[in-house]
Protein backbone atom coordinates (compact mmCIF):
# COMPACT_ATOMS: atom_id res chain seq x y z
CA UNK A 1 0.00 0.00 0.00
CA UNK A 2 1.33 3.40 -0.74
CA UNK A 3 0.78 7.01 -2.11
CA UNK A 4 2.13 7.03 -5.98
CA UNK A 5 2.26 10.12 -8.02
CA UNK A 6 3.03 10.14 -11.89
CA UNK A 7 4.15 12.76 -13.86
CA UNK A 8 1.97 15.11 -12.05
CA UNK A 9 1.29 18.64 -13.94
CA UNK A 10 -0.84 21.76 -12.54
CA UNK A 11 -1.28 24.78 -14.81
CA UNK A 12 -3.53 28.02 -14.04
CA UNK A 13 -4.56 29.96 -16.67
CA UNK A 14 -4.65 34.12 -16.27
CA UNK A 15 -7.91 35.08 -17.11
CA UNK A 16 -6.74 38.49 -17.92
CA UNK A 17 -3.88 37.52 -20.18
CA UNK A 18 -4.73 34.39 -21.27
CA UNK A 19 -1.05 33.07 -20.03
CA UNK A 20 -0.56 29.91 -17.89
CA UNK A 21 1.26 29.86 -14.37
CA UNK A 22 3.46 25.80 -14.17
CA UNK A 23 2.65 25.30 -10.83
CA UNK A 24 3.86 21.47 -11.38
CA UNK A 25 5.72 20.74 -14.08
CA UNK A 26 6.27 16.75 -13.85
CA UNK A 27 6.11 15.82 -10.53
CA UNK A 28 6.68 12.13 -9.50
CA UNK A 29 7.16 10.51 -6.11
CA UNK A 30 6.35 7.13 -4.09
CA UNK A 31 5.54 6.66 -0.67
CA UNK A 32 5.23 3.86 1.22
CA UNK A 33 2.55 3.20 3.83
CA UNK A 34 3.69 4.04 7.25
CA UNK A 35 6.39 6.73 5.74
CA UNK A 36 6.73 10.62 6.29
CA UNK A 37 7.52 12.23 3.17
CA UNK A 38 8.79 15.62 3.93
CA UNK A 39 8.80 18.36 1.47
CA UNK A 40 11.15 21.51 1.26
CA UNK A 41 11.49 24.94 -0.80
CA UNK A 42 11.28 28.58 -1.13
CA UNK A 43 7.68 29.76 -1.06
CA UNK A 44 5.73 29.47 -5.08
CA UNK A 45 7.32 25.99 -5.05
CA UNK A 46 4.52 24.12 -5.33
CA UNK A 47 4.65 22.49 -2.18
CA UNK A 48 0.78 23.41 -0.85
CA UNK A 49 -0.47 22.90 -4.70
CA UNK A 50 0.89 19.13 -4.65
CA UNK A 51 -1.03 18.88 -1.24
CA UNK A 52 -4.36 20.45 -2.33
CA UNK A 53 -4.12 17.93 -5.44
CA UNK A 54 -3.51 14.79 -3.23
CA UNK A 55 -6.32 16.24 -0.97
CA UNK A 56 -8.89 16.28 -3.56
CA UNK A 57 -9.23 20.43 -3.19
CA UNK A 58 -7.98 21.11 -6.64
CA UNK A 59 -7.89 18.54 -10.04
CA UNK A 60 -4.78 17.84 -12.18
CA UNK A 61 -3.80 19.24 -15.34
CA UNK A 62 -2.57 15.56 -16.25
CA UNK A 63 -0.68 12.94 -14.62
CA UNK A 64 -2.37 10.12 -11.96
CA UNK A 65 -2.09 9.85 -8.11
CA UNK A 66 -3.48 6.76 -6.77
CA UNK A 67 -3.58 5.44 -2.99
CA UNK A 68 -3.05 1.28 -3.24
CA UNK A 69 -3.28 1.19 -6.64
CA UNK A 70 -6.64 3.24 -6.31
CA UNK A 71 -6.94 5.76 -8.78
CA UNK A 72 -7.90 9.13 -6.57
CA UNK A 73 -8.21 11.82 -9.89
CA UNK A 74 -11.47 10.36 -10.62
CA UNK A 75 -14.03 12.46 -10.87
CA UNK A 76 -17.25 9.64 -10.07
CA UNK A 77 -18.47 11.20 -6.73
CA UNK A 78 -19.08 8.08 -5.00
CA UNK A 79 -15.18 7.64 -5.17
CA UNK A 80 -14.30 11.46 -5.02
CA UNK A 81 -16.47 11.22 -1.16
CA UNK A 82 -15.15 7.72 -0.81
CA UNK A 83 -11.83 8.90 -0.54
CA UNK A 84 -12.00 11.72 2.16
CA UNK A 85 -11.99 8.80 4.51
CA UNK A 86 -8.45 8.15 3.31
CA UNK A 87 -6.76 11.61 2.70
CA UNK A 88 -7.20 14.08 5.55
CA UNK A 89 -5.33 17.94 5.17
CA UNK A 90 -4.53 19.81 8.43
CA UNK A 91 -3.91 23.60 7.28
CA UNK A 92 -1.27 26.08 8.90
CA UNK A 93 -3.72 28.31 10.09
CA UNK A 94 -5.60 26.25 12.62
CA UNK A 95 -8.11 29.57 13.52
CA UNK A 96 -9.10 29.80 9.74
CA UNK A 97 -9.47 26.08 8.81
CA UNK A 98 -12.36 26.04 11.91
CA UNK A 99 -15.74 27.82 11.87
CA UNK A 100 -16.02 30.00 14.26
CA UNK A 101 -19.72 29.86 14.63
CA UNK A 102 -19.45 26.17 15.36
CA UNK A 103 -18.37 24.49 18.83
CA UNK A 104 -15.28 22.26 18.97
CA UNK A 105 -16.87 19.26 19.99
CA UNK A 106 -20.10 20.27 16.56
CA UNK A 107 -16.82 20.99 14.94
CA UNK A 108 -15.75 17.03 15.07
CA UNK A 109 -19.10 15.57 15.24
CA UNK A 110 -20.41 17.02 11.65
CA UNK A 111 -17.46 14.96 10.14
CA UNK A 112 -18.65 11.79 12.20
CA UNK A 113 -22.42 12.41 10.93
CA UNK A 114 -21.24 13.27 7.06
CA UNK A 115 -19.32 9.93 6.73
CA UNK A 116 -21.60 8.28 8.64
CA UNK A 117 -18.41 6.52 10.70
CA UNK A 118 -20.64 5.67 14.34
CA UNK A 119 -24.06 5.40 15.24
CA UNK A 120 -26.18 8.73 16.38
CA UNK A 121 -26.16 7.78 19.78
CA UNK A 122 -22.22 7.09 19.74
CA UNK A 123 -21.09 10.70 18.62
CA UNK A 124 -20.58 11.87 21.64
CA UNK A 125 -18.37 9.62 22.67
CA UNK A 126 -16.40 9.35 19.92
CA UNK A 127 -15.49 13.10 20.37
CA UNK A 128 -14.62 12.84 23.70
CA UNK A 129 -12.09 9.94 22.74
CA UNK A 130 -10.66 12.15 19.81
CA UNK A 131 -9.69 15.27 22.04
CA UNK A 132 -8.43 13.14 24.68
CA UNK A 133 -6.66 11.02 21.84
CA UNK A 134 -5.14 14.38 21.05
CA UNK A 135 -4.28 15.67 24.53
CA UNK A 136 -7.47 18.06 24.97
CA UNK A 137 -9.98 17.74 27.87
CA UNK A 138 -13.43 16.77 27.16
CA UNK A 139 -14.84 20.21 28.58
CA UNK A 140 -13.60 21.57 25.58
CA UNK A 141 -16.12 20.58 23.12
CA UNK A 142 -18.34 22.98 24.56
CA UNK A 143 -16.05 25.98 23.51
CA UNK A 144 -15.78 28.08 20.40
CA UNK A 145 -12.50 28.44 18.55
CA UNK A 146 -11.74 31.59 19.40
CA UNK A 147 -11.50 30.54 23.50
CA UNK A 148 -9.23 28.33 22.79
CA UNK A 149 -5.19 28.64 22.59
CA UNK A 150 -3.55 28.18 18.99
CA UNK A 151 -1.43 24.54 20.17
CA UNK A 152 -5.27 23.82 21.51
CA UNK A 153 -6.84 24.41 17.69
CA UNK A 154 -3.97 22.64 15.99
CA UNK A 155 -4.62 19.27 18.20
CA UNK A 156 -8.52 20.24 17.06
CA UNK A 157 -8.10 20.11 13.53
CA UNK A 158 -5.96 17.10 13.92
CA UNK A 159 -8.59 15.34 16.03
CA UNK A 160 -11.05 16.66 12.91
CA UNK A 161 -8.77 14.97 10.49
CA UNK A 162 -8.37 11.51 12.61
CA UNK A 163 -12.82 11.80 12.92
CA UNK A 164 -12.72 10.11 8.87
CA UNK A 165 -10.33 7.59 9.86
CA UNK A 166 -7.54 8.63 7.53
CA UNK A 167 -4.79 6.51 5.89
CA UNK A 168 -2.57 9.42 4.85
CA UNK A 169 -2.04 12.49 6.66
CA UNK A 170 -1.41 15.46 4.46
CA UNK A 171 0.39 18.35 7.03
CA UNK A 172 0.90 21.69 5.38
CA UNK A 173 3.29 23.92 7.35
CA UNK A 174 1.11 22.04 10.45
CA UNK A 175 3.47 24.20 13.26
CA UNK A 176 4.64 27.02 11.81
CA UNK A 177 2.00 29.55 13.00
CA UNK A 178 2.49 28.10 16.66
CA UNK A 179 4.61 29.28 19.33
CA UNK A 180 7.88 27.91 19.71
CA UNK A 181 7.40 26.27 23.02
CA UNK A 182 4.09 24.30 21.65
CA UNK A 183 5.58 23.25 18.28
CA UNK A 184 7.35 20.44 19.86
CA UNK A 185 4.77 19.21 22.02
CA UNK A 186 2.43 18.98 18.32
CA UNK A 187 5.31 17.35 16.59
CA UNK A 188 5.78 14.85 19.20
CA UNK A 189 1.80 14.16 19.18
CA UNK A 190 2.18 13.33 15.26
CA UNK A 191 4.87 11.14 15.77
CA UNK A 192 2.83 9.26 18.47
CA UNK A 193 -0.34 8.64 16.21
CA UNK A 194 1.65 7.97 13.15
CA UNK A 195 2.88 4.76 15.33
CA UNK A 196 -0.33 4.18 16.50
CA UNK A 197 -2.87 4.37 13.83
CA UNK A 198 0.20 3.33 11.24
CA UNK A 199 -0.48 6.61 9.33
CA UNK A 200 1.31 8.09 6.24
CA UNK A 201 2.55 11.51 6.55
CA UNK A 202 2.97 14.18 3.50
CA UNK A 203 5.29 16.96 5.83
CA UNK A 204 5.32 20.30 4.14
CA UNK A 205 7.33 23.00 6.43
CA UNK A 206 10.21 25.20 5.54
CA UNK A 207 11.64 24.33 8.87
CA UNK A 208 14.47 21.79 8.20
CA UNK A 209 14.34 20.50 12.26
CA UNK A 210 11.24 19.83 12.03
CA UNK A 211 11.49 17.70 8.76
CA UNK A 212 14.19 16.48 9.62
CA UNK A 213 12.93 15.46 12.75
CA UNK A 214 9.65 13.54 11.38
CA UNK A 215 10.46 12.59 7.99
CA UNK A 216 12.17 9.63 6.94
CA UNK A 217 12.99 10.60 2.78
CA UNK A 218 12.77 14.75 2.02
CA UNK A 219 11.95 16.20 -1.68
CA UNK A 220 13.48 19.29 -2.23
CA UNK A 221 11.07 21.44 -5.14
CA UNK A 222 12.16 24.32 -7.52
CA UNK A 223 9.64 25.66 -9.31
CA UNK A 224 6.85 22.78 -9.63
CA UNK A 225 9.92 20.22 -9.95
CA UNK A 226 11.28 18.02 -7.05
CA UNK A 227 15.05 18.30 -7.71
CA UNK A 228 16.67 16.23 -4.87
CA UNK A 229 15.36 13.75 -3.51
CA UNK A 230 16.31 11.52 -0.47
CA UNK A 231 16.46 10.28 2.95
CA UNK A 232 16.80 13.16 5.69
CA UNK A 233 20.87 12.31 5.83
CA UNK A 234 21.26 12.33 2.39
CA UNK A 235 19.58 15.44 1.79
CA UNK A 236 20.66 17.58 4.93
CA UNK A 237 24.03 15.74 5.53
CA UNK A 238 25.20 15.12 1.66
CA UNK A 239 23.54 17.59 0.07
CA UNK A 240 24.13 17.53 -3.67
CA UNK A 241 22.23 19.77 -5.94
CA UNK A 242 23.04 23.56 -6.25
CA UNK A 243 19.30 24.55 -4.96
CA UNK A 244 19.69 21.96 -1.80
CA UNK A 245 23.19 23.26 -1.02
CA UNK A 246 22.35 27.08 -0.79
CA UNK A 247 18.88 26.30 1.12
CA UNK A 248 20.97 24.73 3.80
CA UNK A 249 23.74 27.49 3.59
CA UNK A 250 21.25 30.49 4.15
CA UNK A 251 20.30 28.76 7.42
CA UNK A 252 22.57 30.18 9.98
CA UNK A 253 20.84 28.77 12.96
CA UNK A 254 19.70 25.61 11.17
CA UNK A 255 16.31 25.92 11.50
CA UNK A 256 14.60 27.49 9.11
CA UNK A 257 15.08 26.59 5.59
CA UNK A 258 15.22 29.30 2.55
CA UNK A 259 15.13 32.24 4.62
CA UNK A 260 14.27 34.86 2.33
CA UNK A 261 16.97 37.13 3.62
CA UNK A 262 19.97 35.07 3.87
CA UNK A 263 18.82 33.50 0.68
CA UNK A 264 19.04 36.60 -1.51
CA UNK A 265 22.87 36.41 -0.69
CA UNK A 266 23.26 32.93 -1.50
CA UNK A 267 21.72 32.81 -4.13
CA UNK A 268 21.68 35.36 -7.39
CA UNK A 269 18.53 37.06 -9.26
CA UNK A 270 14.87 36.11 -8.60
CA UNK A 271 12.74 33.26 -8.86
CA UNK A 272 11.64 33.25 -12.41
CA UNK A 273 8.18 33.77 -13.71
CA UNK A 274 6.20 30.56 -13.45
CA UNK A 275 4.44 31.71 -16.71
CA UNK A 276 7.88 32.36 -18.51
CA UNK A 277 9.78 29.52 -17.04
CA UNK A 278 13.82 29.65 -18.84
CA UNK A 279 14.37 27.20 -21.29
CA UNK A 280 16.86 23.77 -19.95
CA UNK A 281 17.24 23.91 -16.33
CA UNK A 282 14.83 25.79 -15.15
CA UNK A 283 17.06 26.80 -11.91
CA UNK A 284 20.18 27.61 -14.27
CA UNK A 285 19.30 31.67 -13.86
CA UNK A 286 20.41 31.28 -10.21
CA UNK A 287 22.43 28.68 -10.15
CA UNK A 288 26.30 29.31 -9.60
CA UNK A 289 27.32 26.24 -10.76
CA UNK A 290 25.44 26.76 -14.16
CA UNK A 291 27.37 26.08 -17.79
CA UNK A 292 25.86 26.63 -21.60
CA UNK A 293 24.08 23.07 -21.79
CA UNK A 294 22.05 23.95 -18.73
CA UNK A 295 20.57 26.61 -21.25
CA UNK A 296 19.54 23.77 -23.68
CA UNK A 297 18.72 20.42 -21.55
CA UNK A 298 16.15 20.31 -18.57
CA UNK A 299 17.74 17.43 -16.21
CA UNK A 300 15.95 14.56 -14.89
CA UNK A 301 16.42 13.07 -11.92
CA UNK A 302 19.14 10.43 -11.70
CA UNK A 303 19.61 8.27 -9.21
CA UNK A 304 22.92 9.04 -7.67
CA UNK A 305 23.63 6.42 -4.77
CA UNK A 306 20.67 4.37 -3.44
CA UNK A 307 17.70 5.91 -3.32
CA UNK A 308 19.30 9.58 -3.35
CA UNK A 309 18.16 11.35 -6.72
CA UNK A 310 19.27 14.70 -7.93
CA UNK A 311 18.12 16.62 -11.36
CA UNK A 312 21.35 18.40 -12.22
CA UNK A 313 23.73 17.45 -15.15
CA UNK A 314 27.12 18.90 -13.22
CA UNK A 315 26.32 16.48 -10.51
CA UNK A 316 29.07 14.07 -10.01
CA UNK A 317 27.85 10.21 -10.52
Amino acid sequence: MSLKIADVRKQYKIQATGSLINALNGISVTVEKGQTLGIVGESGCGKSTLARLISGLERTTSGDISWSDQAMTDKARNLFRARRSVVQLVFQDPYSSLNPRQKIGESISEILEVHKLVPAKAIDARVTELLTIVGLADDLKHRYPHQLSGGQRQRVSIARALAAEPQLLILDEPVSALDVSVRAEVMNLLIDLREKFGLTYIFISHDLAMIRYISDVIAVMYLGKIVEFGTWEQIIDRPQHPYTQALIAAMPDHSIIGNPETLSKTLKGEVPDPAHLPTGCSFHVRCPKAVASCMVTGPELIEISPNHLVACTEVER
